[in-house]
Protein backbone atom coordinates (compact mmCIF):
# COMPACT_ATOMS: atom_id res chain seq x y z
CA UNK A 1 0.00 0.00 0.00
CA UNK A 2 1.05 3.10 -0.60
CA UNK A 3 2.30 5.51 2.40
CA UNK A 4 3.41 2.65 4.53
CA UNK A 5 6.68 0.92 5.35
CA UNK A 6 8.01 -1.61 7.10
CA UNK A 7 8.33 -1.35 10.80
CA UNK A 8 12.40 -1.25 10.46
CA UNK A 9 11.85 1.52 7.98
CA UNK A 10 9.94 3.48 10.54
CA UNK A 11 11.76 2.85 13.27
CA UNK A 12 14.78 4.37 11.36
CA UNK A 13 12.49 7.08 10.44
CA UNK A 14 11.83 7.58 14.39
CA UNK A 15 15.54 7.69 14.58
CA UNK A 16 16.10 10.60 11.91
CA UNK A 17 12.90 12.82 13.60
CA UNK A 18 14.61 12.36 16.84
CA UNK A 19 17.47 13.55 15.38
CA UNK A 20 16.44 16.78 13.57
CA UNK A 21 14.34 17.47 16.25
CA UNK A 22 17.79 17.51 18.83
CA UNK A 23 19.66 19.35 15.84
CA UNK A 24 16.82 22.04 15.88
CA UNK A 25 16.71 22.46 19.48
CA UNK A 26 20.92 23.25 19.65
CA UNK A 27 20.10 25.09 17.44
CA UNK A 28 17.79 26.93 19.09
CA UNK A 29 19.65 26.71 22.04
CA UNK A 30 22.66 28.54 20.61
CA UNK A 31 21.12 31.39 18.95
CA UNK A 32 18.53 32.09 21.12
CA UNK A 33 19.41 32.26 24.91
CA UNK A 34 21.17 34.26 26.84
CA UNK A 35 23.29 31.75 28.65
CA UNK A 36 24.43 30.15 25.44
CA UNK A 37 25.59 33.83 24.56
CA UNK A 38 27.79 34.13 27.47
CA UNK A 39 25.11 37.31 28.74
CA UNK A 40 24.55 35.82 32.02
CA UNK A 41 25.42 32.11 34.22
CA UNK A 42 22.72 29.73 34.37
CA UNK A 43 21.83 30.05 37.78
CA UNK A 44 21.40 33.59 37.42
CA UNK A 45 19.26 32.76 34.23
CA UNK A 46 17.27 30.57 36.10
CA UNK A 47 16.30 32.27 39.33
CA UNK A 48 15.48 35.51 37.16
CA UNK A 49 12.98 32.57 35.01
CA UNK A 50 11.26 32.06 38.19
CA UNK A 51 10.99 35.13 39.25
CA UNK A 52 9.19 36.42 36.03
CA UNK A 53 7.24 33.10 35.96
CA UNK A 54 6.18 32.99 39.64
CA UNK A 55 6.40 35.60 41.13
CA UNK A 56 8.78 36.55 44.61
CA UNK A 57 10.28 33.56 46.42
CA UNK A 58 12.23 33.00 49.41
CA UNK A 59 15.70 32.13 48.96
CA UNK A 60 15.23 28.68 50.37
CA UNK A 61 12.39 28.38 48.12
CA UNK A 62 14.32 29.32 45.06
CA UNK A 63 16.91 27.01 46.07
CA UNK A 64 14.62 23.77 46.33
CA UNK A 65 13.01 25.02 43.11
CA UNK A 66 16.08 25.54 40.77
CA UNK A 67 17.76 22.68 42.35
CA UNK A 68 20.66 23.53 44.17
CA UNK A 69 21.32 24.94 47.81
CA UNK A 70 20.58 28.56 49.73
CA UNK A 71 24.36 29.85 49.85
CA UNK A 72 24.97 29.75 45.84
CA UNK A 73 21.23 31.50 45.06
CA UNK A 74 22.06 33.76 47.95
CA UNK A 75 25.54 34.54 46.30
CA UNK A 76 23.62 34.73 43.07
CA UNK A 77 20.84 36.68 44.48
CA UNK A 78 23.13 39.58 45.74
CA UNK A 79 24.94 39.81 41.93
CA UNK A 80 21.23 40.34 40.61
CA UNK A 81 20.68 42.63 43.08
CA UNK A 82 23.99 44.72 42.30
CA UNK A 83 22.98 44.24 38.65
CA UNK A 84 19.62 46.23 39.44
CA UNK A 85 18.05 43.09 37.97
CA UNK A 86 16.38 41.44 41.36
CA UNK A 87 15.32 43.52 45.43
CA UNK A 88 15.52 41.65 48.34
CA UNK A 89 12.84 42.50 51.19
CA UNK A 90 12.19 41.33 54.65
CA UNK A 91 8.54 39.64 54.60
CA UNK A 92 6.50 42.36 56.96
CA UNK A 93 5.07 39.34 59.30
CA UNK A 94 8.34 37.47 59.41
CA UNK A 95 11.54 39.20 59.40
CA UNK A 96 13.68 37.07 58.87
CA UNK A 97 12.14 35.80 56.00
CA UNK A 98 14.07 37.93 52.49
CA UNK A 99 11.62 37.75 49.77
CA UNK A 100 13.80 38.02 46.13
CA UNK A 101 11.30 39.75 43.40
CA UNK A 102 12.51 41.18 40.21
CA UNK A 103 12.76 44.73 39.55
CA UNK A 104 11.16 46.71 36.66
CA UNK A 105 14.88 46.46 35.05
CA UNK A 106 15.19 42.93 35.81
CA UNK A 107 11.50 42.38 34.22
CA UNK A 108 12.22 44.54 31.61
CA UNK A 109 15.44 42.55 30.98
CA UNK A 110 13.85 39.20 30.85
CA UNK A 111 10.99 40.45 28.49
CA UNK A 112 14.15 41.69 26.13
CA UNK A 113 16.17 38.25 26.38
CA UNK A 114 12.31 37.00 25.72
CA UNK A 115 11.63 38.96 22.47
CA UNK A 116 14.92 38.33 21.33
CA UNK A 117 14.75 34.08 21.45
CA UNK A 118 11.31 34.76 20.07
CA UNK A 119 12.86 36.39 17.24
CA UNK A 120 15.72 34.11 16.83
CA UNK A 121 13.41 30.91 17.18
CA UNK A 122 11.13 32.14 14.10
CA UNK A 123 14.08 32.65 12.20
CA UNK A 124 14.72 28.96 12.36
CA UNK A 125 11.22 28.25 10.44
CA UNK A 126 11.24 31.02 8.04
CA UNK A 127 11.45 28.33 5.37
CA UNK A 128 8.31 27.14 6.43
CA UNK A 129 4.63 28.35 5.33
CA UNK A 130 2.36 28.79 8.33
CA UNK A 131 0.56 25.94 7.47
CA UNK A 132 3.02 24.21 7.71
CA UNK A 133 4.44 25.57 10.72
CA UNK A 134 0.85 24.63 12.32
CA UNK A 135 0.91 21.57 11.06
CA UNK A 136 4.39 21.11 12.48
CA UNK A 137 3.34 22.52 15.69
CA UNK A 138 0.63 19.65 15.87
CA UNK A 139 2.28 16.99 14.88
CA UNK A 140 4.54 17.65 17.87
CA UNK A 141 2.01 18.21 20.17
CA UNK A 142 1.03 14.72 19.41
CA UNK A 143 4.36 13.13 19.42
CA UNK A 144 4.88 14.14 23.06
CA UNK A 145 1.55 12.86 23.63
CA UNK A 146 -0.23 16.71 24.69
CA UNK A 147 -3.07 17.98 23.26
CA UNK A 148 -2.01 21.98 21.56
CA UNK A 149 -2.22 24.05 24.46
CA UNK A 150 -3.31 26.39 22.58
CA UNK A 151 -4.72 27.76 19.43
CA UNK A 152 -1.91 29.14 16.76
CA UNK A 153 -1.59 32.88 17.31
CA UNK A 154 -4.10 34.87 15.01
CA UNK A 155 -6.86 32.41 15.18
Amino acid sequence: MKGQISENSEKLLAERIADDVWELWRAARASAHPVKSGRISPEKYWILRLLYNSGAHRVKDIATKIGTTSSPVTISVKKLESENLVSRNRDSDDERVVMVDLTKHGRQQFELWRRERIDALAHLFDSLGSEEKIVLHGLLQKAVGRKSERTPPGE
